[in-house]
């Protein structure tokens, strides 16, 4: 098995203390990255070390919201119940890891439906090749996308 590598696309926004901000703007600046930690709750955590690798094969991973994350081919993402999986093994359908959970069928007050349990992939497709960047989440080594979904750092 080839080394597909891992990181996100650097115009990839990661959700923050500060808001979404794009991977390319947290070098050398240690962003609280939101995260899930040990105890199963959220919180943030240092992103720090973050490098870049010039040229990897990448996947788009569509999202049954809409989004789209550029991503290599070997990132990890987390199926429900915390599964491991490199981006390019993921398939349609794919139930994701989020950083919000709520009961099946739970309406929140105002709504007219029940809101979604999980974000779903869509579609992986294969994106040529293009810079990456990773760096170290402090304690939990992961960290969530804007999209919601979680992802190994």
């Amino acid at each position: 098995m080839t080394d597909d590598g891992r990181g996100l696309a650097p115009s990839c926004l990661v959700e923050t203390a500060e808001g979404p901000v794009t991977m390319q703007e947290t070098p050398g600046k240690g962003f609280a990255v939101l995260t899930r930690l040990p105890s199963g709750e959220l919180g943030f955590r240092q992103l720090l070390k973050v490098t870049t690798t010039d040229a990897v094969p990448l996947v788009r991973v569509r999202l049954d919201t809409g989004h789209a994350l550029l991503v290599a081919r070997g990132h990890v993402f987390y199926r429900e119940g915390m599964a491991p999986v490199p981006a390019a093994r993921l398939v349609p359908g794919d139930r994701l890891e989020t950083a919000f959970r709520y009961q099946e069928g739970y309406v929140p007050a105002g709504a007219t439906r029940p809101v979604r349990t999980a974000v779903a992939v869509a579609a992986v497709e294969p994106a040529g090749e293009g810079p990456v960047m990773a760096g170290t989440v402090r304690d939990t080594h992961t960290l969530f996308l804007t999209a919601g979904v979680l992802c190994a750092e």
